[in-house]
């Protein structure tokens, strides 16, 4: 069953997102290598047609991944963008698993219906094999709930916060100062989500290794508050 609220949803979040110029601009250098400057031009770009285009351009949200990370290092402000493209993936990856359910609109993945403002369609995957850096199997018993969760941690902490401390949970302690941001941008927050509903069994067991991590990350009182944060909004799903 088609699903236009969820879609509206997604694509209001980026709407209101802080940072949508950054956001929309990515988008188009990515879909067609075009950048502009036009700050009117850029606003008049229309997000549901951005979003539509990149999807059909890129079918796979791995090789999408990987063209925005490539797309970023070209840039001059690469922490500003990267921040950009960590939204549009949060945001737009779970549009992604309504496709794969058949739940987004039909209209909405016509490929003949695209937008001026995106390039054509194309099934580029440029010999990347995507399932070689899909780090997990989808949990399904906990898909479904995962936008809300999303939505719930965002609006009490910052998403990246969020991040750092789950994937520093699950892999290894993250160091903006020391680490590749590649590592960490190659997961959304539903990837880390999943993740940790198929690592941690039981809730004690998972509140202990967050409070335990949260300690050892280099701002300590930013990742109390996104463990107290998660702990709270994933403790009913135990």
């Amino acid at each position: 069953m088609e699903d236009f609220n969820l879609l509206e949803e997604v694509i209001d979040s980026l709407e209101q997102d802080s940072n949508v110029l950054r956001i929309k601009r990515l988008i188009l250098f990515t879909c067609n290598d075009t950048w502009s400057n036009d700050v009117n031009e850029v606003k008049a770009l229309q997000m549901y047609q951005l979003v539509r285009g990149l999807m059909l351009r890129f079918p796979d949200i791995n090789v999408l991944k990987q063209k925005l990370n490539s797309h970023v290092k070209q840039l001059s402000k690469q922490s500003d963008y990267l921040l950009a493209a960590d939204n549009i993936i949060d945001a737009i990856g779970f549009l992604y698993t309504l496709r794969d359910e058949g739940k987004l609109p039909h209209k909405f993945l016509n490929a003949e219906e695209v937008a001026e403002n995106t390039s054509e369609p194309v099934n580029d995957n440029s010999g990347f094999d995507s399932q070689s850096t899909i780090p997990h199997r989808h949990n399904l018993k906990y898909l479904t709930n995962l936008f809300d969760l999303r939505a719930d941690i965002s609006r009490n902490i910052s998403p990246l916060h969020a991040k750092i401390l789950l994937f520093s949970s699950l892999h290894y302690r993250f160091s903006p100062q020391e680490r590749d941001w590649s590592a960490l941008y190659t997961y959304d927050l539903d990837d880390l989500m999943q993740l940790v509903f198929q690592t941690y069994e039981t809730f004690d067991a998972l509140e202990q290794q967050l409070t335990q991590v949260s300690q050892t990350l280099d701002q300590p009182e930013d990742a109390k508050r996104a463990s107290a944060v998660i702990l709270q909004a994933l403790r009913p799903f135990y």
